[in-house]
């Protein structure tokens, strides 16, 4: 059995639908959410994949080649983690805003999010072949990807001189959708190739089907409470939905099976876990699947506080967890300076379990009536691709109308 994989790529999953507007007028790089009461429209979109083992240049391969070079695998292979973690996700936006307290939105977001023991992974991205004779294990295996495209409304909850409360509402369409979480997956690659013992122990499989899979409604809110006139607390909450499913299957397995020779992808838009079964587990597997009708995709928490060195830079810590930790935890430390009116830079470095280390520098420059944003995450993956776990761009234009 050789197994396949590949990327959608790929994030800022972490992506505000709204504007944080400011005092001084800059749209993309922001401290809070006051003052702003300009009308116009923004453009945005970011790419980013991520991951503490796997590195950029596989990413790069996925994207350019039908397989890995011996340089990258070597560099993955090389490496001590003991689980795989990845998450990668593409997303853009188009926002026409009212005025400070209103604004109206489209948004389409891709993702991808996978976990498991890195030896488990190893057989997903490279097949079975390297491991004839050997028992391959995972303790928890979570995969999840999906597409959305969300229409909605953005307004103030709440605005005082303290506090200020901004929500967003939408209705979603969702299609791509495919989900497989397991507690216990062994795998015996016989010595010869020729079967696959396979041991499933809470695994359940949701599979993907063409067209649009599901409707439902999806928000996203954000406190910021002013604590003094240097310091400013703010709470974000993107991404809560809710979907109802037209027509999806879930499968449940806790058995054990032989695979004789066929390939076998959960990865695989187009694959069905019951055609790869050898036909004597047709039953069983048909006494395991029943219809799906509801499905809730990953939530980002973050937490940040900003406080501010000067009239022109401030200082920003962040923490942030997709899924209450269980999709990734990921802190920030950032500068943010003004050069001048035209001209805001912001640098940062964070760290994740689900993308390793992090440096990003972002700018936003005025004109007339426009504002341009750049952001880049670890600029340094052009020359050590091997050495870097990811990378990403981040582009976005505001008109005043």
């Amino acid at each position: 059995m050789k197994t396949t994989y590949s990327f959608l790529f790929l994030t800022v999953l972490f992506f505000p639908f709204w504007a944080q507007a400011q005092n001084d007028s800059f749209i993309f790089i922001s401290e809070n959410s006051w003052g702003y009461n300009k009308k116009g429209i923004k453009i945005d979109g970011a790419a980013f994949a991520g991951s503490n083992s796997l590195n950029t240049l596989m990413f790069t391969e996925v994207l350019t080649q039908p397989t890995f070079s011996e340089k990258s695998k070597t560099a993955f292979l090389d490496g001590s983690q003991s689980r795989t973690n990845l998450f990668a996700s593409n997303v853009w936006c188009v926002e026409f805003y009212k005025d400070s307290n209103t604004h109206f939105f489209v948004c389409n977001n891709n993702f991808q999010a996978f976990s498991s023991e890195k030896d488990f992974s190893e057989l997903f991205f490279f097949g079975n072949s390297p491991f004839r004779g050997q028992k391959i294990l995972t303790d928890g295996l979570n995969y999840v990807q999906a597409n959305t495209l969300t229409t909605g409304l953005g307004f103030n909850v709440f605005k005082s001189k303290k506090l200020r409360i901004k929500s967003t509402l939408g209705f979603s369409l969702l299609n791509n959708y495919r989900q497989v979480d397991a507690k216990y997956l062994h795998l015996y690659t016989a010595t010869d190739g020729s079967y696959l013992d396979a041991n499933f122990d809470g695994v359940s499989i949701v599979e993907a089907n063409a067209g649009i899979q599901g409707i439902g409604l999806s928000s996203s809110f954000r406190v910021d409470y002013r604590t003094n006139e240097l310091n400013t607390l703010s709470f974000v909450a993107n991404n809560i939905n809710g979907f109802y499913l037209f027509d999806n299957q879930e499968i449940k397995i806790d058995t054990s099976f032989v695979f004789s020779g066929v390939p076998f992808d959960v990865f695989d838009p187009d694959a069905s876990i019951s055609g790869y079964l050898d036909s004597v587990y047709g039953e069983t597997v048909n006494h395991n699947m029943a219809t799906k009708k509801g499905a809730m995709l990953p939530t980002q928490l973050k937490l940040k506080w900003t406080h501010k060195l000067s009239s022109k830079s401030s200082f920003v810590s962040s923490f942030e967890a997709v899924s209450m930790g269980r999709l990734g935890v990921y802190a920030q430390l950032a500068f943010i300076n003004k050069h001048n009116n035209r001209l805001k830079i912001k640098t940062c470095l964070g760290y994740g379990n689900f993308r390793g280390f992090s440096w990003c520098e972002a700018l936003e420059y005025r004109v007339k009536d426009y504002s341009f944003y750049l952001g880049v995450n670890n600029l340094q993956a052009i020359v050590v691709p091997t050495k870097t776990n990811n990378y990403g761009l981040s582009v976005g234009l505001f008109k005043q109308l």
